[in-house]
């Protein structure tokens, strides 16, 4: 596979599931039940309330899944472009309120 198509992938399936854990009931309600124990006091509570927060580490995981070794170079890749297509989306869902 092309590593362009393995970053493109890597980038998209880190923020769909970075959205999940931050903003989602997901299935029987288990991540707003997980957001709501965990809570916003620590630093880490309040990452798990972050997209971007989330990608960051998840990057890691995707970058070293889909790059092997390589991946620790990949991890801000990814986490980059995340963070900009998060960022551009944002802009748009607030621009529609």
């Amino acid at each position: 596979m092309n590593d362009w198509l393995r970053y493109l992938i890597s980038v998209l399936a880190v923020l769909r599931i970075a959205y999940l854990l931050a903003h989602e009931d997901g299935p029987f309600d288990i991540f707003a039940d997980w957001r709501a124990k965990v809570g916003q006091v620590t630093w880490i509570g309040r990452g798990f309330h972050c997209v971007l927060c989330i990608s960051f580490w998840l990057s890691l995981l995707a970058g070293l899944i889909a790059f092997g070794w390589y991946g620790f170079v990949a991890w801000f890749g990814i986490a980059g472009g995340v963070m900009v297509i998060w960022l551009i989306l944002e802009r748009v869902i607030v621009s529609e309120r």
